[in-house]
C-alpha cells in the first residue's frame, strides 16, 4: 500500500513499519526539482554547484493536504530559488537559500504557501556592486549633468531588499563657487534634502571662497526600490555659477607629475529584508 492512503483502506503492520522506517531525506543533485507529495514532512536536500530552481506545483497537479509542511536544505554552492508554479502564491521573502541555509513551506490554503527561511535573518549584505572612475571629467554646466563613468546597476534578489548606496567624488573647483551633486535611481533623484524656495534638493554640496579648491564629496543613502528588477544608480553634478568643475583632477588639468590624479567611486550593497 502506498501513501497517500485512500478512504477505508486498512493499514497493516507492514505498511506502518514501512512508513516509520522510510528515509527522512530526499537528496536531489540536479539544477531543477519539483516538489512531490512524498516530500511532506521530510527534508529535501539540494546540492549543485550551479543555481537550482525549486518549483512548488499547483493543487491541480499534486493533492496537497491542509497544513502540509515541506522542508528544504541547500547543501550545494549554487543558490536555490523557490519558484511557484502557475496559479501558486508563495508568501514570505526572500525566496532563496544560500549554501548551508534551509527553509520551510507551509500550505495555508489551496495554492497558497508561506515560506520561512531557517536561521536566515534580515539585515545581511547579500551582494555588492562597485564602480570606480579613474579618468577625469569636466563640466561648466549650472544644470545637472551625468557624471560619466559613475553609474552602477544591481538586481535585488527580492522586492523586500534595500540598497545601500555609498559614493565618494573627488573634485577640483577653478573659481569661488559651489559644487552640487545628486543621486538618482533611474531618472528619480533620491537621497536629497527637502527643496525650499530657490534652494534645490541635493545629496551633497561644497562651497569655496577661494579661486582654486580641491576636495571630496561623500554620501550614503539606504534606498528601498521595492523591486526585484535591475536598478541603476548614478551621480549627477553641476556648479552654481560660472567656472569649471573637474572630477579626479587636482588644481588644473595638466598632466604634470606634480598634479596628482584621484579616483571616485559608487558602491551598491543589497541588504536582505
Amino acid at each position: 500500500m502506498a501513501y497517500p492512503f485512500a478512504a477505508a483502506e486498512v493499514l497493516t503492520a507492514v505498511d506502518l513499519n514501512a512508513m516509520i522506517g522510510a528515509p527522512t531525506q530526499n537528496a536531489q543533485t540536479g539544477t531543477t526539482y519539483t516538489a512531490v507529495l512524498l516530500d511532506a514532512g521530510k527534508t529535501v536536500t539540494l546540492s549543485n554547484a550551479s543555481a537550482v530552481t525549486l518549483t512548488i506545483p499547483a493543487q491541480a497537479s499534486v493533492s496537497w493536504a491542509d497544513n502540509t509542511q515541506l522542508n528544504f536544505l541547500n547543501l550545494g554552492a549554487g543558490t536555490v530559488t523557490v519558484t511557484p508554479a502557475a496559479g501558486v502564491t508563495i508568501n514570505g521573502e526572500p525566496l532563496t537559500l544560500e549554501t548551508s541555509k534551509g527553509g520551510s513551506l507551509v500550505r495555508t490554503a489551496s495554492n497558497t504557501w508561506t515560506f520561512t527561511p531557517i536561521g536566515g535573518g534580515g539585515g545581511k549584505v547579500l551582494q555588492v556592486v562597485s564602480v570606480t572612475k579613474v579618468d577625469t571629467f569636466t563640466t561648466t554646466s549650472t544644470s545637472y549633468v551625468d557624471l560619466t563613468g559613475l553609474t552602477a546597476t544591481i538586481t535585488p534578489s527580492s522586492t523586500g531588499s534595500k540598497v545601500l548606496v555609498i559614493s565618494n567624488i573627488s573634485f577640483c573647483l577653478s573659481a569661488a563657487q559651489t559644487v552640487v551633486v545628486q543621486l538618482l535611481r533611474g531618472s528619480t533623484a533620491i537621497g536629497g534634502g527637502t527643496a525650499v524656495g530657490s534652494r534645490p534638493s541635493a545629496m551633497a554640496s561644497f562651497y569655496t571662497g577661494n579661486m582654486l579648491s580641491t576636495g571630496d564629496l561623500g554620501g550614503s543613502f539606504l534606498d528601498s526600490p521595492a523591486s526585484a528588477s535591475a536598478q541603476t544608480y548614478k551621480i549627477q553634478c553641476r556648479v552654481s555659477t560660472s567656472g569649471t568643475l573637474r572630477i579626479n583632477a587636482s588644481l588644473d588639468d595638466n598632466d604634470l607629475t606634480s598634479r596628482p590624479r584621484t579616483s571616485s567611486t559608487i558602491t551598491l550593497m543589497e541588504i536582505g529584508a
